[in-house]
């Protein structure tokens, strides 16, 4: 069974691209214009969906390298292999600039504003340090604790950024509520942990068999504060 919920979280993390920052739709607009540029008509989603499980999500699984590295060196492949496509040096290195530039959804920057008028806020991110910096900023600066995978030298699913900002935050599994888009590298270390996870579904996807049952899913993160009774005035 999923950890409950806490009465009282003394720590709420979140993840942040696809959670927080609305980093596939950046994605996609670059690549769409990465396509036109060369006049190819592909079918970005598909493209989209073949890069991340095929390329990217495995790489998250391998030997460690830094995220802009990582994600240059999976879409080269992918772009190469899926669509006879060579990037040149500029196109893969501005993959993390959009990362980073990507704006917020809609539903972030209040709701983090609001969790964090009662509990401490942290973001553990498989992304790179000088990445999220700028999408911390645009998110209005809510966290108390900011790591990334540079941190521990591993990626979500790997439990090493978990027990790190529990520790910093000097806090039990239980005690804290992580809140995660993905199903893939957060649910999978999260739940068996025992930390009570929220599963932002935005995407509006099945849980797999596979996948550890979060303890409550949101379609988005409006309804959170009322989830973790944290709506009132601190």
């Amino acid at each position: 069974m999923p950890t409950p919920l806490p009465t009282r979280p003394r720590l709420i993390t979140f993840d942040t691209y696809g959670t927080l920052i609305d980093w596939d739709g950046a994605l996609r607009a670059h690549l769409r214009a990465l396509f036109a540029a060369r006049a190819q008509d592909t079918d970005v989603a598909a493209f989209y969906r073949r890069w991340y499980y095929g390329y990217a999500l495995p790489a998250v699984h391998g030997r460690f390298l830094p995220y802009r590295d990582l994600l240059a060196t999976t879409m080269a492949e992918a772009l190469a292999a899926e669509a006879g496509i060579t990037a040149d040096d500029a196109e893969l290195a501005a993959l993390g600039d959009v990362m980073a530039e990507a704006d917020p959804f809609a539903d972030s920057v209040g709701t983090l504003r609001l969790l964090g008028a009662h509990a401490p806020l942290a973001t553990i991110s498989n992304s790179q340090r000088d990445i999220i910096d700028v999408s911390v900023r645009k998110l209005g600066d809510p966290f108390t604790y900011v790591f990334t995978g540079e941190a521990v030298g591993a990626y979500k699913p790997h439990r090493a950024l978990f027990e790190l900002v529990l520790g910093r935050a000097g806090v039990e599994p239980h005690e804290a509520v992580h809140v995660a888009q993905s199903q893939y590298v957060d649910l999978p270390r999260s739940v068996p942990m025992g930390i009570p996870t929220v599963w932002i579904n935005r995407q509006g996807q099945e849980l797999r068999p596979t996948t550890p049952a979060p303890t409550a899913q949101l379609p988005d993160l409006r309804g959170l504060p009322e989830l973790l009774g944290l709506t009132e005035a601190a």
